[in-house]
């Protein structure tokens, strides 16, 4: 219990703990997979309303259940579109700019020739 404690306390000291979701791009990651899932889900539950109502028991109104389901897969859809969004809005912002584009090359000098196949 005491070697719990201490750890918990040099946690605390440290405060290098990852957060969860703690910017846009992690956040977006995260409501996509969510929301993809979701749509699967919804999808499944929606077709299943429509071809075979009865596989559902405690279901009085089949019509508005699968208007219900289609309707949350609609809802996911946009969630995932917008986390798709903010996934590539983060990564624009996160982007480094090269200050010389004419010259950038990712090695210089005389690069051996071994492995080449065109030996």
């Amino acid at each position: 219990m005491i070697t719990s404690d201490r750890s918990f306390k040099k946690l605390a000291k440290t405060n290098q703990s990852i957060k969860m979701c703690s910017d846009l791009g992690q956040g977006s990651r995260c409501c996509a997979i969510y929301s993809f899932t979701g749509i699967l889900f919804t999808l499944y539950v929606g077709v299943l309303l429509s071809k075979q109502p009865f596989l559902l028991s405690g279901i009085d109104n089949d019509d508005d259940a699968k208007s219900s389901a289609f309707g949350a897969m609609g809802m996911f859809i946009l969630t995932f579109g917008l986390s798709i969004y903010g996934i590539y809005h983060d990564a624009q912002q996160k982007r480094e700019e090269i200050d010389n584009p004419e010259n950038y090359q990712l090695n210089s000098g005389n690069v051996p020739a071994y492995g080449s196949r065109f030996d």
